[in-house]
């Protein structure tokens, strides 16, 4: 994995495709520490040194918004209930979270009163 952390997708594709590499039967269930050292091994073939474990280990959840790299701005609004049951029956349907959805919503807003692209 490269240093910024972006998946090489077209790598993996080309390594999971080719024809000349080798398939191997699965090997033995692994267990307790046996099991950590052989993550911890391909964990650093994958990202290269324990600091750029240490890393990807610590980003979660969704990247900020804006170049300020402070918080993100929040917006907070109260709906009807049956406005609520409906978000959620979207969000379980389209696999997106009620925040995204928020984002799309708000976003399409300002887009038909033109005051973003």
């Amino acid at each position: 994995m490269s240093t910024d952390m972006k998946p090489d997708y077209e790598a993996l594709a080309a390594r999971l495709t080719d024809p000349n590499q080798p398939v191997t039967a699965a090997g033995e269930a692994v267990r307790g520490a046996e099991a950590a050292e052989v993550g911890r091994d391909f964990l650093l073939r994958e990202y290269g040194s324990n600091e750029a474990i240490e890393r990807a280990m610590v980003k979660r959840g969704r990247p900020r918004i804006g170049a300020s790299g402070g918080p993100s701005p929040t917006v907070r609004a109260r709906i009807t209930p049956d406005e609520y049951a409906a978000m959620k029956r979207l969000s379980e349907s389209s696999g997106r979270s009620q925040s995204d959805l928020v984002r799309e919503a708000v976003h399409q807003l300002l887009r038909d009163h033109k005051l973003v692209s």
